[in-house]
């Protein structure tokens, strides 16, 4: 398989990364527990770091951010325009969080803050009609889920895949090439623990207590992460 670039769209802060790592670490880290002969690249796209061609690449794998992505930030500008121009070429892509946002926001659709403030913790997935590929309408799967940004408006040729009580739209293809989440595979518990400690005031004590009592739920992720490698397999 060729090599997966990682578009990371955040930097965290040196006081989480120390024992977290970086967004593309804890993507690698996921990743290689579903295959360990993956190999990877990583492109700081929140500093501009871009490959010079995708040729080489299976697919382009676009990380979470604290950004927003209706900012009107020079980097953001230019990745939607990157965005545009892999999806007319049909390169393989998976957005997660952010990245599952700014896909939306470049390509036609529309984000904004949640009407129900922030969403954090574990949260149920349920597959629509649609999603035929990845299981029968009504199953579900636990992903943890850190935002109070969410797209409130399909992108052209978009289909939800899933939704959640909070989030309607959790998971969605664009054509054939495009899949993106809302919630955030990659994430441990313990990194999902340590985000809502930082943001308790902004989420909310209510939120914030039910979001840590949720993280003693099980998880699907390694299910999502195979999903993702799907889409990449593509790109071969």
């Amino acid at each position: 398989m060729k090599p997966i670039a990682i578009f990371n769209t955040d930097t965290i802060p040196d006081a989480l990364a120390r024992s977290h790592g970086q967004y593309p670490d804890m993507f690698i880290k996921s990743l290689l527990a579903v295959n360990a002969g993956l190999q990877f690249a990583r492109f700081d796209v929140n500093k501009q770091q871009y490959p010079t061609s995708l040729h080489d690449f299976s697919g382009v794998l676009i990380t979470g951010s604290q950004s927003a992505a209706y900012d009107r930030d020079e980097w953001i500008a230019q990745l939607k325009e990157r965005i545009k121009t892999m999806a007319s070429n049909e390169i393989p892509i998976v957005g997660i969080c952010f990245g599952h946002q700014i896909i939306h926001q470049a390509l036609g659709g529309e984000v904004a803050k949640a009407p129900g403030g922030w969403c954090v913790g574990v949260h149920h997935n349920q597959l629509t009609p649609v999603a035929t590929e990845f299981g029968a309408p009504g199953d579900s799967f636990a992903l943890i889920s850190s935002h109070q940004d969410q797209v409130v408006k399909l992108a052209p040729n978009a289909q939800i895949l899933a939704s959640t009580s909070n989030c309607p739209v959790a998971m969605t293809s664009v054509g054939d090439n495009i899949l993106t989440f809302q919630g955030h595979p990659e994430f441990t518990r313990d990194y999902a623990k340590a985000l809502m400690d930082k943001r308790r005031d902004a989420i909310g004590e209510p939120v914030y207590q039910a979001g840590v009592d949720s993280l003693d739920e099980p998880l699907h992720e390694m299910q999502v992460l195979q999903w993702m490698l799907n889409v990449f397999n593509r790109g071969q």
